[in-house]
């Protein structure tokens, strides 16, 4: 009797654990991990199993001009813009031409090679820029524009603090080597799997908390500003937005305005003009129409924008916001922290870039 009472027990135990993996499975983690379509889905939207925000796209180049490759610029040996940059500049994104690069050779008819070395941990500062001013490689292949572009919630750590402006160490060849980006890598896992769990543990604490994760945030908005049925009026951000925040004050932004200048200076000697653009978070963007907001406002653009400049500014923040108040979704991916196509092809044509290439 007991035997088949222990058994029957078991059995249902057995049943209610598979039943419980194969629903999960099912119907949300395999929408993240196990895609079979090629489309690339955002990172923060997976590490905090948030299926209701996914916006899947593929990876697709469309645009007639590219920016150059590793062997088309050992061909033209010479090019009118250089680019450097974090993740937005590196196609993170994925989806249609994730490039902003691309959207500037194509407008503007321009050469344009973006500099790329993941072993080079001083890539996203100003030693690379230094080094091949200081080496005469920017004399050398002609280079007319150089575009540091960073995410706000780095600008400080990156910019704001001391440089050796005489410096010219680094490895030239590797540095200048460009590739495109393959589309991102997801794990796959098992039919059961510790992701079945993850799943159900994150979005029932989601709802208790508003800081869910070990890094990302959901909060409410008062306006449907992104595609997802279910996600129409929520934004899924790094909480890195928000402890950024503090570090952004009037010292730091002077600091990091007082190197670009000095940088600018030193490349107007050899007729390079200068462009900082500065991404502005996806926090910081949506900021105004975020319901019942726990997180001060982020001040990086406001204490930026009145100093004098020697170099050419790009204001992603003011470009975006007059869409966002048009109601255009989508300017950055719901389910990523990188803007989409629509965000950079908005950026790319502002009266800011179009001036900077008709006065070349």
């Amino acid at each position: 009797m007991h035997a088949k009472k222990y058994t029957l027990i078991l059995s249902v135990l057995i049943i209610t654990y598979a039943l419980y993996h194969a629903l999960i499975y099912t119907f949300y983690t395999s929408k993240i991990f196990d895609r079979n379509d090629g489309k690339y889905i955002g990172d923060i939207a997976r590490v905090s199993y948030q299926t209701d925000a996914l916006f899947p796209r593929k990876l697709q180049y469309t645009l007639p001009k590219k920016h150059l490759n590793q062997r088309e610029f050992a061909q033209i040996n010479k090019i009118d813009v250089l680019t450097t940059g974090d993740s937005f500049s590196n196609a993170a994104t994925g989806g249609r031409n994730p490039y902003y690069q691309d959207y500037l050779a194509t407008y503007y008819g321009v050469n344009v090679l973006n500099i790329v070395d993941s072993h080079n941990k001083t890539l996203h500062t100003f030693e690379p820029i230094i080094a091949l001013y200081n080496s005469g490689w920017l004399q050398k292949h002609k280079v007319k524009i150089v575009i540091i572009q960073s995410v706000e919630r780095f600008c400080v750590m990156r910019y704001a603090k001391d440089f050796n402006f005489t410096q010219n160490k680094v490895d030239i060849n590797r540095l200048v080597k460009s590739a495109r980006t393959k589309d991102s890598y997801i794990p796959k896992i098992n039919f059961i799997s510790t992701a079945n769990y993850k799943f159900l543990y994150y979005n029932i604490q989601k709802h208790k908390k508003v800081h869910f994760h070990v890094d990302v945030d959901i909060l409410q908005l008062n306006k449907k500003l992104f595609t997802p049925k279910k996600f129409q009026d929520k934004l899924l951000i790094h909480h890195e937005d928000i402890l950024s925040i503090p570090y952004n004050n009037k010292i730091n932004i002077k600091k990091i305005n007082k190197n670009f200048n000095h940088l600018a200076q030193m490349l107007q000697k050899i007729n390079i003009k200068l462009v900082f653009m500065p991404t502005v978070d996806k926090y910081d963007l949506y900021y105004p129409y975020i319901k019942n907001n726990p997180y001060p406002k982020n001040p990086f653009f406001d204490y930026l924008r009145p100093l004098y400049k020697e170099y050419i500014f790009i204001d992603t923040k003011k470009t975006l916001e007059s869409l966002l108040k048009h109601g255009v979704k989508d300017l950055y991916y719901p389910d990523d922290t990188h803007w989409s196509n629509k965000a950079i092809n908005a950026i790319v044509t502002n009266n800011t870039f179009k001036q900077l290439f008709t006065d070349e």
